[in-house]
């Protein structure tokens, strides 16, 4: 393609997307600096100083299981994540959330059960658990082990937050009906919605919280780190499932 056939395909491109500038900017104008730039300023800093901290205290070896990983390719997750936030494309931020707490849930699950494999043998035995497994039932295996607490008590906790990530995984009347309850437009076109936008922080931060505990049990040499961490406060204010690792 030359290149004058290249830019008229960007410049279609830009228009059709022009949108999403406004909505950028109205996220920003609603919500503050602060807000608007939660996920990539809060999140994005605790993956970078949490695989910093991995990467100081363990030997390469020792970090290459399928925990240390997923939680590395987390980083761009991360990143769409903010970028979908931005746009006001909200069930496909909360598709990604699902896809993350399951994905290291399962990674720490793999790497509990059968720590003294090696990286292509963990991902083999996540091939064979896929097959025979709910999802569900590894994330409530990974939550028992992270926290030590009876089915009963994760399920009381976590299962409601699961079912709702759920909600935007697969085709739901009532996941509709939530959208166009709070915003009818937002079922066809992006839009920002403070409510919505509002929720979709919250929801972010409880499925962090929960990736931060997991990561922290399998590499606990970390957690004497966090406590030094001069933002811990930051942390103490939206991840308490991980401030009660770090406190015991």
């Amino acid at each position: 393609m030359n290149p004058e056939k290249t830019s008229d395909v960007e410049g279609i491109l830009d228009a059709h997307y022009e949108h999403w500038k406004q909505i950028r900017r109205e996220t920003v104008r609603q919500l503050g600096k602060r807000e608007a730039l939660k996920i990539i300023d809060f999140h994005a800093n605790n993956w970078i100083d949490i695989e910093r901290w991995i990467s100081s205290s363990y030997e390469r070896q020792r970090q290459m299981n399928i925990a240390g990983f997923q939680f590395f390719r987390l980083f761009k997750e991360i990143s769409w994540l903010q970028f979908l936030f931005h746009t006001g494309n909200y069930p496909a931020a909360y598709r990604n959330l699902r896809y993350i707490l399951e994905m290291i849930c399962q990674a720490c699950y793999i790497d509990t059960k059968y720590p003294t494999l090696t990286l292509d043998e963990q991902i083999e035995k996540t091939r064979e658990l896929e097959e025979r497994v709910s999802s569900w039932d590894i994330v409530s295996c990974t939550l028992r082990m992270t926290f030590n607490q009876t089915e009963k008590e994760i399920r009381d906790h976590f299962k409601s937050l699961w079912n709702d990530l759920n909600k935007y995984v697969h085709p739901s009347v009532r996941q509709m009906d939530l959208v166009a309850k709070e915003d009818f437009s937002a079922l066809v076109t992006d839009s920002f919605n403070e409510t919505l936008a509002r929720e979709l922080l919250t929801v972010t931060d409880k499925v962090f919280d929960i990736v931060y505990a997991a990561i922290l049990r399998r590499f606990p040499k970390v957690i004497t780190l966090v406590r030094q961490y001069e933002f811990i406060h930051e942390w103490e204010e939206c991840l308490p499932n991980t401030i009660s690792i770090i406190r015991q």
